[in-house]
């Protein structure tokens, strides 16, 4: 098996809809939104939401499954959640150290062809820490340049009435719109990446199995929410 098989058999059925013809119904969705962070202070609503619970966001998207340290074991289900309206899907797992887990996030093309984004990684209460771009080797899909990653995740958009908990979907639609500029420039890092490689090496990095996050990110996550915990006088436990 030349590449880890991420994606299982299943995942890679078309779902016959065009890209563009897609997403157009996701936009009207976020209008009223005007900025980043608009985006920011829903992602930290929502992490407080779910404390207040007693859960979290890792929590919910293991419906009450066992944790596996193995990449090929997906939450909530094999496959993922699959939006065959919009193209784009997403699912989670734990495989890496210094993280709970994280989530990898895919766009289809014309062709029905998987195109990873991001990968979102999670601490154990369930905060996003950092996103990045990962080595084709890793979710064995298609490769395409920076400003085609750039059209995609701008449009990124999974129904959230596709889960049993609509939280989770909509925390990863809006960190993609949260986030948008840091994402754009992920790629782009990449890219440049992968040229110096090129250049260095003489040949493509994509089954160099020394090299799995090609760019990254910290976001500080925790910070936003210590802050509107102690002005809601409510108690919260974030690991360091």
């Amino acid at each position: 098996m030349n590449r880890r098989k991420f994606i299982k058999a299943g995942s890679l059925i078309s779902f016959g809809f065009l890209f563009l013809s897609k997403v157009n119904y996701s936009k009207t969705l976020y209008d009223f939104i005007d900025s980043v962070d608009d985006f920011k202070e829903k992602i930290i609503q929502l992490l407080i939401e779910l404390k207040r619970e007693g859960s979290s966001l890792v929590r919910k998207i293991m419906m009450g499954k066992e944790y596996v340290y193995d990449p090929y074991t997906h939450y909530p289900y094999d496959g993922g959640i699959k939006d065959e309206n919009s193209g784009y899907q997403l699912f989670f797992h734990a495989h890496r150290p210094n993280e709970y887990g994280h989530f990898h996030t895919f766009a289809k093309d014309e062709n029905g062809d998987l195109i990873h984004l991001i990968l979102i990684s999670m601490n154990e209460d369930g905060i996003p820490i950092v996103l990045a771009t990962v080595n084709r080797w890793v979710t064995g899909d298609k490769f395409v340049k920076a400003n085609t990653l750039n059209q995609y995740a701008d449009k990124f958009f999974v129904n959230p009435e596709l889960f049993e908990d609509n939280r989770v979907v909509k925390f990863i639609n809006y960190i993609f719109k949260a986030y948008s500029k840091e994402i754009n420039s992920l790629f782009e890092q990449r890219d440049e990446w992968i040229s110096k490689y090129v250049m260095d090496n003489y040949r493509e990095p994509f089954e160099d199995r020394d090299h799995e996050i090609i760019s990254y990110i910290k976001i500080n996550v925790k910070e936003k929410l210590h802050e509107k915990f102690s002005k809601d006088e409510i108690f919260i436990d974030i690991r360091n």
